[in-house]
């Protein structure tokens, strides 16, 4: 113990833990000095003399893991601060035992190539740097932080890359009441501009984080966001009046449709599910499904399997979300259409069985088409429901393929300001033909017709719906319209979730999305040229501008990510409890 100790400076200066690390310092690995470049005093030229020499392992991409013993000095007179090598600070963080070459490559493996843990850590084992999966996850951690520091620093090298401005699309999401993430997107460019975690969507949490990017990029030309009050608060205080508060088309007519049809669509799909009817079609279609297997199976067999399921799902072809597809009232309109269906597709020449079986289906539909339960009522208020609906949805010629943007994407900027100055013209017609038809008497003074409720939204909306911003170049040539809807910030959130399921292998993304640091939404960027060669150059780059981001963002050498959302505090109760008896 004496050898040990030998050389080593002595006294209560040097801390127990640190005198631990020295003796437990592992052996047979290669030292590298690091001397200070400087020799004389910044301040007053003298002579800089030996403070403190430092070891610690250091891990590298190029070199392996080596210890690097590093001396630093200082000028005793004039108390200046002590210097340390410059070579070292460029090469790795303070304190940490990784260099920024291996940080950006985890980084990049994980967040750029969707590289599971369990890949990452074989790579490097052929590389001769063995990790746990907790220290490769501290690595993607630093470069998450280092990533957000350098893109905060280089924001006015982003603004500039943005001549025209940028339209700021804000939108939240969460993974069935779970992981709180707030975007602020750059809709032109597809650059997320700022991220946060929230704990739940209220103008109190939303408002510092839209504030924060209009401070770092300046104001954009307008705002993109869906009709929560949240973010129409939020924007309202941080707006200025030359930037046009728009709301996605997508979002006022699914808002539209489920103030016409909520109710009764509810009530209808409780009414099926009071009388079990879907329940009653399953169990009779695992029946049939024995019997149309076999290759030698009656074709009538399958033709009555198949008719059940058709009854249950329909054409089987994927429909969009509700309310711009409603699937209770699909379901109840191929109940009353069954007759017509299965005189066209069954044989008239059916066993005694498969006629029983046939009894049996419409013995499950005969209280689904009786009108004492009301649901044939309820499917005519909702079918002039959807009619209303489906005027309004033609009227911004918001059909199926333009519900996810791929009409608008096709188009060049030119063609889509026309469009949307035809839309605007279409839309404006429309509400007039509405006022005509709502002031219309009714035989009933209580019946609320739809079209009031849609001329109502259009009458509340109409001045943010249009007024999209357009940007030209110097020969008076179109470049670039905002979007009408909020895809952008939409595709921007399952992007993130299909590259979390192959990051993490697991389809149900709950305690993931929980758990995920709002920093990754901005690794996204990287997949961007424009935007790597705005905050770095190029990838190969990107350690030495990490190691350009000034140390006031090091002071941790493991950064703590936000990962806090409105349980976290009550989760850490439940394990200080310990196990339960």
């Amino acid at each position: 113990m004496l050898i040990l100790l030998r050389g080593l400076p002595a006294g209560p200066d040097w801390p127990a833990a640190r005198l631990t690390r020295a003796l437990q310092a592992p052996t047979g690995l290669p030292v590298v000095n690091f001397e200070p470049e400087a020799r004389r005093c910044p301040l007053c030229a003298g002579d800089l003399l030996v403070r403190k020499t430092r070891t610690r392992t250091l891990s590298t991409l190029a070199a392996g893991t080596f210890l690097a013993r590093e001396t630093s000095r200082q000028c005793r007179p004039c108390a200046a601060p002590p210097v340390g090598s410059r070579q070292l600070s460029s090469l790795a963080p303070p304190r940490q035992r990784f260099d920024y070459d291996l940080i950006v490559w985890a980084g990049l493996q994980r967040y750029h190539h969707l590289r599971q843990r369990a890949e990452v850590r074989a790579d490097l084992a052929q590389r001769g740097i063995e990790l746990s999966d907790g220290s490769v996850s501290a690595l993607c951690d630093r470069f998450l932080h280092l990533l957000e520091q350098l893109h905060l620093q280089r924001a006015p090298a982003l603004r500039a890359a943005m001549p025209h401005g940028y339209p700021l699309h804000l939108d939240a999401t969460c993974e069935k009441g779970k992981g709180g993430l707030f975007l602020c997107l750059d809709g032109w460019n597809g650059w997320v501009l700022y991220a946060v975690r929230i704990r739940s969507e209220n103008a109190d949490e939303l408002r510092p984080a839209i504030q924060a990017t209009l401070d770092a990029f300046g104001h954009p030309l307008a705002f993109m966001r869906d009709l929560g009050k949240a973010g129409a608060k939020a924007v309202a205080a941080c707006r200025l009046p030359s930037s046009a508060d728009l709301v996605c088309h997508f979002h006022f007519l699914a808002a539209v449709g489920r103030k016409l049809m909520d109710a009764d669509h509810a009530a209808l799909g409780r009414s099926l599910t009071h009388l079990k009817l879907r329940s009653g079609l399953r169990s009779l279609l695992g029946a049939l499904r024995s019997k149309a297997r076999p290759p030698e199976a009656d074709e009538r067999d399958k033709d009555l399997a198949a008719l059940v399921l058709w009854l249950l799902e329909g054409d089987a072809r994927k429909r969009p979300a509700y309310p711009f597809a409603l699937a209770h009232l699909d379901c109840y309109r191929r109940c009353r259409d069954f007759e017509r269906h299965a005189s066209q597709r069954l044989s008239p020449t059916l066993q005694p069985r498969q006629r029983r079986t046939l009894e049996h289906v419409r013995e499950l539909l005969e209280p689904v088409l009786q009108p004492c339960f009301g649901m044939p009522a309820i499917a005519v208020r909702l079918e002039r429901s959807q009619a209303a609906f489906d005027a309004l949805r033609a009227a911004l010629r918001m059909r199926h393929d333009a519900l996810r943007g791929r009409d608008w994407s096709q188009a060049c900027p030119a063609r889509r300001a026309a469009r949307l100055a035809s839309i605007e013209a279409s839309v404006s017609e429309y509400r007039d033909n509405l006022r005509e038809v709502v002031q219309a008497p009714l035989a009933d003074p209580r019946e609320v017709r739809p079209q009031a409720i849609v001329l109502q939204y259009l009458d509340h909306y109409f001045h943010q719906l249009f007024g999209h911003p357009v940007a030209f170049d110097a020969s008076g040539q179109v470049v670039a319209v905002v979007e009408r809807t909020n895809n952008p910030a939409e595709h921007c959130f399952s992007n993130a979730k299909r590259q979390l399921r192959r990051r993490l292998g697991r389809a149900n993304l709950g305690r993931d999305m929980q758990d995920q640091p709002a920093q990754a939404a901005l690794a996204a960027n990287l997949l961007d040229e424009r935007y790597v060669q705005a905050l770095c150059g190029t990838l190969d780059q990107l350690p030495a501008a990490f190691a350009s981001v000034g140390q006031t963002c090091l002071a941790q050498a493991v950064p703590v990510l936000d990962r806090h959302h409105r349980d976290s505090e009550l989760r850490r109760r439940i394990r200080s409890w310990g196990s339960t008896p």
